[in-house]
C-alpha cells in the first residue's frame, strides 16, 4: 500500500509523457550553461575581489560558494524540461533553508565571522594574539575556527564567532610594543636622582630599544615606597617581551645597588608590653 502510494506519488511528480527530445536538450544546455558559466565566472570573480585586498582563503571561499550557487541554479531550471513539478523542490529547498538557519545556527555564525574576519584582514597566520582566555600564535585562520598554538605547546581552536565577539589583542601587528615595572624606593630617595638612575639602567639593557625612547615617572607615594614607573619598548613578539623584561629587572637591580638606592618591601612596627602614656603638657 505505501509502495503504490509512493509511486503515485512519483508519478504525479515526474511526468515524462510530455518531454520532446527539445526539452530534454534544453535541461542539458541548461546545467551545461550553468557549469560553464561558473567556469567562466571564476577567473574575473577571483580577479575583482583580489583586487580588494582580501586574503586568497577568503577570495577562494566565496569564489566556490558563487559557482556551486550558479551551478544548482541552472540544475532547478532544467528539472522542468524533464517533466519534474519543481513546486515541491522549492518546498524542499525552503524548508532544507528554515531547517539549516535553525541547526546549524552556530555554523553560520561561524562562516559568516570567518568571512569578516578574513576580509578585515586584522591578522594572519604567524601573527601573535591574545584572546580573553587564550594567547599565542595563529596557526590557521579557516571559514570556521582560528587555530593559534599557545606558548606551553597547545593547539586551540576558537570558533570564528567567539573570535569575533569578543576582544582580541594582535601583540605583532607592530614591529615593537611597550612593557613597564613598577619601582619602589625608600622614602628619603632623592626623586631627580632615582629617575636618572633607572632611565639610564632601562635603557642600556639588552634588547630595549632606543626609539621611542624610555621614560621613568613617579607614580604612587604607596606605604612602603615611592613607586616608580618604568617604561621600555622591545621587540612586539611573545619571547622578546619576558626576555627584554628580565633584562630590565637585572639592570634595575643592579643599577640600584650601585648608587645607594634602597629597593623598599612592606614594614610593619610591631609594640609589644604596655602602651606608653602620652607625656603630661
Amino acid at each position: 500500500m505505501v509502495l503504490g502510494q509512493t509511486g503515485t506519488n512519483v508519478d504525479e511528480l515526474i511526468d515524462v509523457s510530455n518531454v520532446t527530445p527539445w526539452d530534454a536538450l534544453w535541461a542539458v544546455l541548461l546545467v551545461v550553461g550553468g557549469i560553464a558559466f561558473a567556469g567562466l565566472l571564476r577567473r574575473p570573480l577571483r580577479n575583482r575581489l583580489g583586487a580588494t585586498n582580501l586574503p586568497p582563503r577568503t577570495v577562494n571561499l566565496l569564489v566556490k560558494t558563487v559557482g556551486w550557487g550558479i551551478i544548482i541554479t541552472g540544475i532547478i531550471f532544467a528539472l522542468p524540461f524533464l517533466g519534474v513539478d519543481v513546486t515541491p523542490v522549492y518546498f524542499l529547498v525552503i524548508v532544507i533553508g528554515v531547517v539549516t538557519v535553525v541547526s546549524g545556527k552556530s555554523l553560520i555564525e561561524n562562516y559568516g565571522a570567518g568571512v569578516i574576519l578574513q576580509s578585515e584582514g586584522n591578522f594572519e597566520p604567524g601573527d601573535q594574539v591574545a584572546t580573553v582566555r587564550h594567547q599565542g600564535k595563529v596557526i590557521e585562520v579557516s571559514s570556521r575556527v582560528v587555530k593559534i598554538e599557545t606558548l606551553d605547546g597547545r593547539r586551540v581552536v576558537i570558533p570564528n564567532s567567539a573570535v569575533l565577539s569578543e576582544s582580541l589583542v594582535i601583540y605583532t601587528k607592530r614591529a615593537e610594543r611597550r612593557s613597564e615595572l613598577i619601582v619602589g624606593l625608600a622614602y628619603g630617595t632623592d626623586l631627580d636622582v632615582a629617575k636618572q638612575v633607572l632611565r639610564e639602567a632601562a635603557r642600556q639593557a639588552t634588547g630595549v630599544l632606543t626609539e621611542p625612547a624610555t621614560e621613568v615617572f613617579v607614580s604612587e607615594f604607596a606605604d612602603s615606597s615611592i613607586n616608580f614607573r618604568v617604561w621600555f619598548w622591545h621587540a612586539s613578539d611573545f619571547e622578546s617581551g619576558y626576555e627584554v623584561t628580565d633584562h630590565v629587572a637585572r639592570a634595575l637591580d643592579q643599577a640600584c645597588r650601585q648608587n645607594g638606592l634602597t629597593i623598599s618591601f612592606p614594614q610593619r612596627t610591631l609594640w609589644w608590653g604596655e602602651p606608653q602614656e602620652p607625656d603630661p603638657i
